[in-house]
């Protein structure tokens, strides 16, 4: 069986890494049959190495997958397929992998075709709720700033409640400051205690620049104090149906204590867009805060999700809106929604990391990812 011919490769790695080398093109192509559509192979020649999360497939199709190899395992190329695989020889029986899972390059990543290279992902069709891949969506993960969709969402709603408006002056507290630390703050300059915003400029800070002490101090309007907030938070998600969530804080500031999963996000997330004043500062890419009675000038503010910034790797501009995360023990995380020929689609990644790829790039899982996901729930 060709699975036991793989096994026997981990035992007896035949093939010298002294023989990597380019892979050479030796003779013309042929057409053969696959199991899910016809595709052409080119006969070549080579030694490349397996990279992390290199998966073998019995088929140059992503539904034949067999195992996956240890990084660094040589392995001797034989054809390149015309739908991006790689022919190999495994102990006299042909195998396929990914031409982006070999590399000439040691201890790099290779792209996934079996799963997501992230802790957590969920696609959802937002029309009629129906998931369209699930992969770990209900595992307890670090939220990081995507809890600031919570926020807003608690805001959103004690503006259409009449608590507050728009328009609703605040003055920054140092007890709204003192409970975070310098790195907390994306606003240049930081915000000041005794400076005055609008609720519309701290909704702003908090959804386009993600910043931390816009939170507190939204917090403090609200519920009088950020604890008071946090309990406002935790009951909101109780009363959504989110299961494995517990918020300790109004920003995301890491903290071990606090957890949800990719499930409870896109409930929270979707119960959110629900009030279109929400959706006013989901998919902002760019904003400017005024001059305040701190700060004589204008702050410029850029959204955190490259997927929405033209001129990105990652930008794709289907996105229609997002809220990212990043954190230590978090990883990157991204909340996001996207729409094309009418069809919308959200998704959740939690836990994604850089990696340095199969070609010597270092690649932003959460955004690589984030479009695998936008571009199958558009196919589905």
């Amino acid at each position: 069986m060709r699975g036991k011919s793989v096994r026997k490769l981990f035992r007896n790695v035949f093939i010298s890494i002294s023989v990597l080398g380019a892979i050479a093109l030796i003779s013309p192509n042929i057409t053969i049959e696959a199991e899910a559509a016809a595709y052409t192979v080119s006969d070549e020649a080579g030694v490349l190495l397996t990279c992390n999360g290199t998966e073998v497939f019995s088929d140059a199709d992503a539904a034949t997958y067999v195992t996956t190899l240890p990084v660094n395992t040589p392995v001797q190329v034989t054809g390149r397929t015309s739908n991006g695989f790689w022919r190999v020889d495994m102990g006299g029986t042909p195998y396929y992998i990914s031409q982006l899972a070999l590399s000439t390059q040691a201890n790099t990543t290779a792209y996934k075709l079996t799963s997501f290279d992230v802790k957590s992902a969920l696609a959802v069709n937002l029309q009629n709720g129906k998931p369209i891949y699930s992969q770990a969506a209900t595992e307890k993960c670090e939220p990081a700033s995507t809890t600031k969709i919570m926020t807003a969402l608690l805001t959103v709603e004690a503006i259409e409640a009449g608590q507050i408006s728009l328009d609703t002056p605040v003055m920054v507290s140092a007890t709204a400051l003192a409970s975070l630390p310098s790195d907390a703050s994306h606003v240049e300059p930081r915000l000041q205690a005794g400076e005055v915003f609008n609720v519309d400029q701290l909704l702003t800070a908090v959804m386009v620049s993600s910043d931390c002490h816009a939170c507190n101090v939204l917090a403090e309007l609200i519920a009088g104090s950020v604890p008071n907030f946090v309990s406002m938070m935790n009951a909101k998600a109780a009363s959504l149906g989110c299961t494995n969530t517990n918020f300790t804080n109004p920003s995301g500031y890491p903290d071990k204590n606090m957890y949800t999963n990719a499930l409870s996000l896109y409930i929270i997330t979707a119960n959110a867009m629900k009030h279109p004043l929400f959706n006013q500062y989901f998919g902002v890419a760019s904003s400017v805060l005024p001059a305040t009675n701190m700060c004589p000038t204008p702050r410029a503010l850029v959204n955190t999700d490259a997927l929405m910034t033209p001129g990105s790797a990652y930008y794709n501009p289907a996105v229609t809106g997002g809220k990212t995360g990043t954190a230590n023990r978090a990883g990157q995380c991204l909340v996001c929604t996207a729409n094309k020929d009418g069809k919308s689609i959200l998704t959740v990644v939690l836990g994604g990391r850089n990696r340095k790829m199969f070609d010597g790039n270092t690649v932003s899982m959460r955004y690589y990812e984030t479009n695998r996901l936008i571009n199958l729930g558009f196919s589905n």
